[in-house]
């Protein structure tokens, strides 16, 4: 009867260690806040619209065309009122077919600079473009003071007979 007591003494015991170790009221952690810009030093931009085609229309040579609008966001630390677009890259299986500086008009619609762009006559065809392929665009953007890349992906290229 003794060692039966004695195991009921030390299995209670030993609950009663276990629950003093854990506790059942809430653990209060105190935390500290900072503030931190998720796109600290990023232009925010929104790309409108961007065609890509070739014009295979019968007597001339074909040619590549590239146009586009991007709508730059004035929520940064860039002064969009001198951004520009410098060099725009066609690439196509991360290899550059094209670089160009292209045709640009600018306009601002609230705190909204419109950038509207496009290849002035078209560029002949490269034997590195597949047309069957979709292409990349690297856009490279300045305001006189930092240079920004801006990538837009998966491009289908349209053909015009």
């Amino acid at each position: 009867m003794k060692i039966k007591n004695t195991k009921y003494f030390i299995a209670i015991l030993f609950l009663i260690i276990l629950n003093g170790c854990s506790s059942s009221l809430p653990e209060i952690k105190n935390a500290e806040v900072g503030e931190k810009l998720i796109y600290e030093n990023d232009l925010r931009i929104n790309n409108k619209q961007i065609y890509c085609w070739v014009n295979k229309m019968p007597g001339d040579k074909p040619r590549f065309n590239i146009t586009g609008e991007l709508n730059i966001f004035d929520d940064s630390e860039y002064n969009i009122k001198t951004v520009t677009i410098k060099t725009i890259f066609i690439m196509q299986d991360n290899k550059n077919v094209y670089q160009f500086t292209p045709n640009m008009e600018t306009k601002f619609s609230g705190n909204i600079k419109i950038i509207t762009f496009s290849t002035i006559k078209g560029m002949l065809l490269s034997l590195q473009l597949d047309t069957s392929k979709n292409v990349d665009i690297k856009i490279l953007l300045t305001d006189s003071a930092n240079e920004i890349e801006y990538f837009i992906h998966n491009i289908v290229i349209e053909e015009v007979h």
